[in-house]
């Protein structure tokens, strides 16, 4: 596999959430974008920032993962494509569902991520809930959840977001279906790596 096509742009993406949540602590910048009264810009702003260190660090774990996975399965390019793309579908949420709250994070983009991937490569082995499934069993683990919390009371999480994130994803991931990015040897050999990162996960922290 040519090295352009892994660059560890998911991380350096992680990266950046970091150094705009700390801006977000240490400045008192508010990225969030609300329908009602931010400027245009905030609408693109609030893809990077993040409400607290918890939400902060969920949305690194899934982009760190299953964005380093989508990464080298396709390109630093499609990833980033897949991200905002699905980042900015998920913030249409914001004028329908929450006109009058302020929205933040990178959740959307991070759920266009899982699944894009999840439709793309269904049987790639993943992670639900720290368990290890194939994608595609991933994917409907997290959809079941967010179609839940729509009927939840008041949470804080924007579950219209993160669907509209996924139905995004689903379509990038399905029209990528017959994109020629690795041959067969090269992903078998990436699947082969990250069931022994599976394994050894579970070894270290599931097993006695």
């Amino acid at each position: 596999m040519s090295e352009e096509k892994f660059n560890f742009m998911a991380l350096q993406l992680v990266f950046v959430f970091l150094v705009v949540y700390l801006g977000q602590v240490f400045t008192g910048f508010n990225p969030g974008f609300n329908a009602a009264e931010s400027p245009w810009w905030k609408f693109f702003t609030s893809f990077f920032g993040h409400g607290s260190m918890e939400h902060l660090f969920n949305n690194a774990f899934f982009i760190a993962l299953f964005g380093s996975i989508y990464e080298r399965l396709t390109s630093q390019r499609m990833f980033l494509k897949t991200f905002f793309v699905s980042a900015v579908i998920a913030n249409l949420s914001a004028f329908i569902f929450f006109p009058e709250t302020t929205v933040i994070g990178a959740s959307g983009g991070a759920m266009g991520v899982l699944a894009a991937l999840a439709v793309y490569r269904p049987r790639k082995p993943g992670l639900a809930l720290g368990v290890p499934a194939p994608m595609w069993s991933v994917l409907i683990a997290y959809a079941f959840i967010d179609v839940v919390g729509l009927s939840a009371a008041t949470t804080g999480v924007a579950h219209e977001a993160h669907l509209l994130g996924m139905v995004a994803g689903v379509f990038i991931g399905y029209r990528l279906r017959d994109e020629p990015f690795l041959s067969q040897e090269e992903e078998e050999d990436i699947e082969y790596q990250w069931r022994q990162r599976i394994k050894e996960w579970e070894e270290k922290w599931m097993l006695d």
